[in-house]
C-alpha cells in the first residue's frame, strides 16, 4: 500500500489525471490548426489577450515578422480599441486610400474576400488604437463615430471633424507619433508641426458659431477674432528613422513600424541568449533558480545607463538592454564601470557578456563583465568543457581555436587598429558648430520638441541659470542650425537666449 501510495504521490505531482488530461488534449489539436490554417486571426487573438503587457506584445509581433505576419500601425480610419485584422494600405496611400478606406468594422476572419487582402494575397494584423498612451476609450469612440460619416482626409480633416472635448491636443500629439495618420502622405514632422494650430481653429470656429455666446469681453472690444486655419504641410524632412522608433516606444511602450535592431537580426541570432529565455521565470516552481549564475553572451541596444556612487567613493553601472523580444536590467560594477565606461549611452548597440542574478523576490538581473559594440562582435567558435561532478548545467568556454600557424612565405593580412566610439560628450567637444539655449527647467521638454523638427549634428546645450546647470542633450536630439531651426527657436525663447557658436 504504501508503495502503491508512492507511486500515486510521484505521477501527481507532475501529471493531470486522464479527464483533465483528455480536455486539453483537445484543445491543443484545436489550438494548433487554428494557429496552421488561420495565423493571422489566431496571433490577432493572442496579442489582445496580452493586451496591456507591452513586453509579451514586442515578443508576439517579433515573432509575426518571423513568420511574415505584417504587424500594422494604428490607424485612425481603420483601427480599432485592440488588434484587429485587416487587408494592407493601397499602393500610394492618401486621398486614394481615404477615399477606398470605407470599411468602418475591420476584418475579423480568414475568410475575407480576394480585395481585403494585401499583394501577396494574405492579411495583415493592425495595433489598436487603445494601445497607445493617452488615448483612451472616449477618444477612440469618438474617433470611430465620427468616420461613419467618411474616411479623415488629412490631419485638417480630422481636427476639424474630431470632438474635441474627448480627442484633445495631448491625443493627437501621440496618434502622430505612434503613426496613426502616416497613411495620409505627410510626415510626422510635418503633422507635428501643424496638428496644434489646426486644433485652434476648430476650437475657435465652433466657440464662435455657438447661438447666444457672449462674454463681457466681446460687450467691451467687440467679437474675438476667429483663428483662421490654414492647410498647408510645411516642407520638413520627416524624422531620421531611430527618432521615428523611439517616438513609437514612448508612446506605446513598444517599436511598431520596425526595430533599432532589425538591420542586425542575423548577428543576434547567431548570440547563445536572449530575454525570451527569461519568459515565465516567475512561473516555473524554482522560479528559475537553476539559471543563476549561468554565463551568458547577449546583444541589444541601451535604453537606460545610470552611474552612482557606492560607499567607497568609486561609480556603478545601472543599465537596462533591450533585445528584438525583452529587456533585462544590468549591473556594472566599479572595476568593469570604469574600464567601459565611455562606451554606454542610452541607443547604443553593444554586446554584453556576464553572469544571470536569479533571485525569487526581484527580476533577473544580469552582472556585467565585458562589452563590445555591436558591429564589432565576432561570433567566435565555442569549446565545451566536461563541467565539475554535481553540477548539472555544463560551462560554456570562451576559448578560440587557434589556427595553425600560416607558412613562413605567406603575407600576414593587415588588420586596421579599430577605433573606440565616441560618446556624445567627445563628440560634442570636437564639433565646430554649437547651439546653446538659456531658459526655465520647465521648458526644456518644449526645447526638445522644436528640436525635434529640424534633427541634425550640431551638439544643443540647454543651460537653466536658475540652477547654474548646463545640460547636453542626447545626439538624437541635436539639430540642423538652420534658418528655420533658429528663428523658431528665437521666436519662443528670445533672440538673447538663443545663440549658435561657431569654433575659429
Amino acid at each position: 500500500a504504501n508503495k502503491i501510495y508512492d507511486d500515486m504521490t510521484a505521477f501527481a505531482s507532475y501529471a493531470f489525471n486522464k479527464s483533465h488530461a483528455a480536455a486539453y488534449a483537445v484543445v491543443a489539436v484545436q489550438t494548433g490548426w487554428l494557429k496552421k490554417h488561420h495565423p493571422v486571426p489566431f496571433m490577432a487573438a493572442i496579442l489582445n489577450s496580452v493586451y496591456g503587457n507591452s513586453g509579451k506584445i514586442a515578443g508576439y509581433i517579433q515573432y509575426c515578422r518571423s513568420q511574415g505576419i505584417k504587424v500594422l500601425p494604428p490607424d485612425v480610419n481603420r483601427s480599432g480599441w485592440k488588434f484587429t485584422v485587416v487587408s494592407a494600405i493601397p499602393a500610394g496611400g492618401g486621398a486614394g486610400y481615404a477615399a477606398s478606406s470605407q470599411a468602418n468594422t475591420p476584418l475579423v476572419g480568414a475568410d475575407a474576400p480576394p480585395s481585403d487582402r494585401d499583394e501577396d494575397g494574405q492579411l495583415c494584423i493592425l495595433f489598436g488604437l487603445g494601445a497607445v498612451k493617452t488615448v483612451g476609450q472616449g477618444a477612440v469612440n469618438a474617433i470611430i463615430r465620427e468616420r461613419q460619416n467618411g474616411a479623415y482626409k488629412d490631419i485638417f480633416d480630422f481636427c476639424s471633424r474630431i470632438d474635441t472635448t474627448e480627442c484633445n491636443k495631448r491625443v493627437v500629439e501621440s496618434l502622430i507619433k505612434a503613426g496613426a495618420f502616416d497613411h495620409t502622405g505627410a510626415n510626422r514632422a510635418q503633422l507635428l508641426a501643424v496638428f496644434e494650430s489646426a486644433m485652434d481653429a476648430t476650437i475657435s470656429r465652433r466657440k464662435a458659431n455657438v447661438d447666444g455666446q457672449l462674454s463681457l469681453f466681446d460687450m467691451a472690444f467687440g467679437d474675438a477674432p476667429v483663428i483662421e486655419e490654414t492647410r498647408t504641410l510645411p516642407n520638413l524632412p520627416d524624422y531620421p528613422t531611430r527618432q521615428r522608433l523611439a517616438m513609437e516606444k514612448e508612446i506605446s511602450g513598444v517599436y511598431i513600424t520596425g526595430h533599432p535592431l532589425d538591420d542586425y537580426r542575423e548577428t543576434l541570432q547567431k548570440l547563445p541568449f536572449s530575454t525570451a529565455q527569461l519568459e515565465g521565470l516567475e512561473e516555473r516552481e524554482d522560479h528559475g533558480m537553476e539559471l543563476d549564475g549561468m554565463a551568458v553572451e547577449m546583444g541589444g541596444i541601451l535604453t537606460e545607463v545610470k552611474g552612482k556612487a557606492t560607499k567607497k567613493g568609486a561609480y556603478m553601472g545601472f543599465i537596462t538592454i533591450e533585445d528584438l523580444t525583452g529587456q533585462i536590467e544590468c549591473l556594472v560594477f566599479p572595476k568593469v564601470y570604469e574600464k567601459y565606461q565611455a562606451m554606454m549611452s542610452v541607443d547604443d548597440l553593444v554586446v554584453l557578456s556576464g553572469k544571470l542574478s536569479i533571485r525569487e523576490d526581484e527580476a533577473p538581473k544580469l552582472l556585467v563583465d565585458t562589452l563590445v559594440p555591436l558591429d564589432m562582435w565576432e561570433d567566435k567558435p565555442k569549446v565545451t568543457v566536461p563541467d565539475e561532478p554535481g553540477n548539472r548545467r555544463p560551462r560554456v568556454s570562451t576559448v578560440e581555436r587557434v589556427p595553425a600557424p600560416a607558412p613562413a612565405d605567406t603575407p600576414r593580412p593587415h588588420r586596421m587598429p579599430q577605433q573606440p566610439r565616441l560618446t556624445d560628450s567627445q563628440r560634442a567637444a570636437n564639433a565646430t558648430r554649437k547651439l546653446f539655449i538659456q531658459l526655465d527647467r520647465a521648458r526644456m521638454e518644449e526645447a526638445a520638441h522644436m528640436l525635434s523638427l529640424h534633427p541634425g549634428s550640431i551638439p544643443v546645450y540647454l543651460h537653466v541659470p536658475a540652477e547654474k546647470m548646463t545640460f547636453l542633450l542626447p545626439s538624437l536630439q541635436w539639430c540642423d542650425g538652420s534658418e528655420g531651426c533658429l528663428k523658431r527657436l528665437t521666436a519662443a525663447f528670445g533672440e538673447a537666449n538663443v545663440k549658435l557658436v561657431e569654433k575659429k
